[in-house]
């Protein structure tokens, strides 16, 4: 069950702990963590502007 929670909780709440967990599971380096976390927010930003408006 915690592979479904920690991508989910990383995804919304920006959480550390997940954020490293899916670091070493999936073994990115810091650009790659940096990208995913870009990527998060462009993403989050369009749906909520879709919501939104």
């Amino acid at each position: 069950m915690d592979w479904i929670v920690r991508p989910i909780r990383a995804v919304i709440f920006a959480d550390e702990q997940a954020f490293l967990w899916i670091k070493k599971k999936l073994g990115l380096t810091e650009y790659q963590m940096a990208a995913l976390v870009w990527f998060k927010g462009i993403i989050i930003g369009l749906l909520l502007g879709w919501w939104l408006f």
